[in-house]
């Protein structure tokens, strides 16, 4: 089968991971083509990854990456502002989209672009790698074997510091900055992936940098039980995200018979398993998961894609488009706490 040739809308440091993402997987893809609105900045990127993908195309404009019959998906890593104008521009161009999160500004943009992606037919799925990596899939299968009972409370944190200088996009409110965006959606998502579920209840706390925007967050989200209603114990996942800060990068997820420990959970290289003693007091470590961490990691979620499309799927069952627009009604109703407004938003 001939290789899948993706093409990137965007040439930024996520771009690049993706990229050496693909070039790990040379039988089953290869970066055809990429593009920034920027004039020469896709011919600078081309020029990092010439000895892998000698044959790169390079575009000014990504209205003509999306005019190009050859292109078979395109990976859009563009500012956060930027997702929905790219990522409907090729799916009206009849081009698959792998959308780089967050998905869109808001929970109004998502579903723009799920329902555009949807009246076409167009596959289209939100680029949250980390649920496509080993590891994941690994803990995915302890918990859905009830190997940690029944999932009742888990706990994330995550920062890094992304606030090292004042022009850094992170820290600009008209570019999508701030914490939750570009850090507090791998928890939130992590919790959506394995609840199953929006939260019914939310208790949060933020620390704002001079621009605006989400420097830091607690959040403490509560669950309903599997017949939908709030269970007479607490489901409980609680998350503590900062950007002006490093933080452990671990999330534990805790049932009633063991519970979960999965080290660097973003890029997920470690996750164990430990068992409740008799005691109810004791736990022993009973299996342990650390497989070699491949190229950036990047290539997991693009063999999915691949597998998706070749199938004749328009959405993904792992990270289906219900619950990207779902996840982004959860941002939206944190920053509605935090009275954080994007400008783009107050411009309609």
């Amino acid at each position: 089968m001939k290789q899948f040739r993706f093409a990137i809308a965007g040439t930024g440091a996520i771009a690049a991971q993706f990229a050496k993402g693909l070039a790990a997987i040379p039988e089953e893809a290869t970066l055809y083509a990429a593009a920034s609105r920027t004039p020469g900045k896709a011919a600078q990127f081309s020029a990092q990854f010439i000895s892998e993908f000698p044959d790169l195309k390079t575009y000014d404009s990504y209205e003509e990456l999306a005019e190009d019959p050859d292109v078979d998906a395109v990976y859009v890593a563009n500012l956060n502002t930027q997702h929905k104008e790219a990522v409907l521009l090729f799916l009206k161009a009849g081009k698959p989209v792998l959308c780089e999160k967050p998905f869109a500004l808001n929970q109004s943009q998502a579903e723009e672009m799920v329902a555009t992606a949807r009246s076409r037919g167009v596959f289209l799925m939100e680029a949250m790698w980390t649920r496509f990596l080993p590891v994941t899939s690994r803990v995915r299968e302890w918990v859905e074997k009830g190997q940690i009972g029944t999932l009742l409370t888990a706990n994330a944190s995550f920062g890094i510091p992304l606030m090292t200088s004042s022009d850094r996009r992170t820290v600009a409110l008209e570019k999508g900055g701030g914490a939750l965006l570009d850090l507090g959606i791998y928890p939130i998502s992590y919790f959506s992936h394995f609840f199953h579920e929006a939260p019914e209840q939310m208790l949060s706390f933020v620390t704002k940098a001079h621009t605006g925007v989400d420097a830091a967050f607690d959040v403490l989200f509560r669950y309903r039980d599997a017949n939908g209603n709030l269970a007479p114990y607490l489901r409980t996942a609680k998350a503590t995200v900062a950007m002006d800060r490093t933080l452990p990068e671990t999330v534990e997820l805790v049932g009633d018979k063991g519970f979960i420990r999965v080290s660097s959970f973003w890029m997920a290289d470690r996750a164990t398993r430990y068992q409740f003693g008799d005691d109810g007091v004791s736990a022993s470590a009973v299996e342990e998961y650390s497989p070699e961490f491949l190229s950036t990691g990047y290539q997991y979620e693009a063999l999915h894609l691949i597998h998706c499309v070749r199938e004749g799927r328009t959405e993904s069952p792992i990270m289906p488009l219900d619950e990207t627009v779902e996840l982004m009604g959860t941002l939206d109703a944190l920053r509605r706490e935090w009275k954080i407004v994007y400008p783009d938003e107050r411009n309609g």
